[in-house]
């Protein structure tokens, strides 16, 4: 592991080539004017002068990439703290110069204008190394740079999805008193009318709720569960109304139990059936819930409550609880979940949830 942290990585191994490459061409200003001057002006030891300034050439390469080299690693000793780096990076470039004439010794250019003779040629290595140093500083502020704006990026995604499951939550409590609240509604009204079944109500309310509960405080939860909530919902208001007032069928398609679907959006649409489609009727009507995949479009799947209740009315769909519903669907789906509603052949209302799924 510790022999795996200090190999080049992928970038590193990338920005070396374009070094080398850098360096060739600098290497190759050596070998240009030499070429030129034996073809124009005398040719008479052209093969030897081109061979000499070619190893030079290439030998000066060399030292321009080590000194890149030497810049890359001693970078990293650099202290981070922005005060205190400028002065390093001087140092770092004022021991690197002094290092430099060792540099082209051992590569066997002592001879070849890389041991400083003058001042102009230590200014010359000094500004070499200038260059392959700040270079360095360069790509490693370039790299932090880039891993900032990653860190940026996945912070920003995270703050977002946490936005969502916010609102999502909002929107969420926002359901569970307008069920709690319509269903106290309706065991007080039954409660100065047959005693006996509220308390045969309450009871059924609290074994319900028991189970309830804990599921409305989730954001999404399995299709079977959501399917448990719907049906205690709707044997509420069949015991509240009568079983001749209110007919139920359920239609799920086999293998969709563990679908993750919004949770209480059938909740919903079956307490808006029997709010506006049933309750106004005397003769009642019935309820199907319906679960299936979409015949029109892969990966979607239907979620339906059909009644045969009294249809649809200028209000219907503008209540809170599909308002709120058409806000989840936006917030947990965007644009690929969509609420809509249609008319019921041969009477009522369709509610339908459109929602992926894989």
């Amino acid at each position: 592991m510790a022999l795996a942290s200090l190999l080049p990585s992928r970038p590193e191994r990338r920005d070396q080539l374009i070094a080398a490459a850098l360096c060739l061409l600098l290497g190759a200003a050596w070998v240009v004017p030499s070429l030129l001057g034996c073809r124009l002006i005398d040719g008479d030891d052209c093969g030897v002068r081109l061979r000499d300034r070619a190893h030079i050439g290439l030998g000066v390469s060399t030292w321009i990439w080590c000194l890149w080299l030497l810049a890359s690693l001693t970078q990293r000793l650099l202290p981070g703290n922005a005060e205190h780096r400028p002065r390093a990076l001087g140092l770092q470039i004022f021991g690197l110069t002094l290092l430099s004439p060792l540099i082209g010794t051992l590569l066997g250019l002592s001879n070849n204008g890389v041991l400083p003779r003058s001042l102009y040629d230590l200014q010359i290595q000094a500004s070499i190394t200038a260059v392959a140093c700040l270079a360095a500083e360069y790509r490693q502020r370039r790299r932090r740079g880039e891993t900032d704006a990653e860190s940026l990026r996945q912070n920003t995604a995270d703050l977002s999805r946490q936005l969502d499951q916010a609102r999502t939550a909002l929107l969420q409590a926002q359901v569970e008193p307008h069920f709690l609240f319509n269903t106290l509604a309706h065991l007080r009204r039954l409660a100065h009318t047959d005693t006996l079944a509220a308390r045969a109500m309450l009871s059924d309310l609290r074994v319900y709720l028991a189970a309830a509960l804990p599921e409305l405080r989730q954001a999404e939860t399995p299709l079977a569960r959501e399917l448990d909530l719907v049906r205690a919902f709707l044997a509420l208001h069949q015991r509240r109304i009568g079983p001749d007032r209110l007919r139920l069928h359920f239609d799920i398609a086999p293998g969709l139990e563990q679908v993750i679907v919004p949770s209480t959006c059938l909740l919903t649409l079956a307490e808006n059936a029997i709010k506006h489609g049933i309750t106004p009727r005397v003769e009642g009507g019935e309820i199907c819930v319906r679960a299936i995949p979409d015949p029109e479009q892969a990966q979607q799947l239907l979620l339906e409550v059909a009644d045969t209740g009294a249809g649809m009315s200028p209000g219907s769909g503008g209540g809170t609880g599909l308002a709120t519903l058409r806000a989840r669907l936006a917030a947990l789906h965007g644009p690929r979940a969509r609420l809509s509603l249609h008319l019921n052949q041969p009477q009522g209302l369709i509610a339908r949830v459109q929602l992926p799924w894989a």
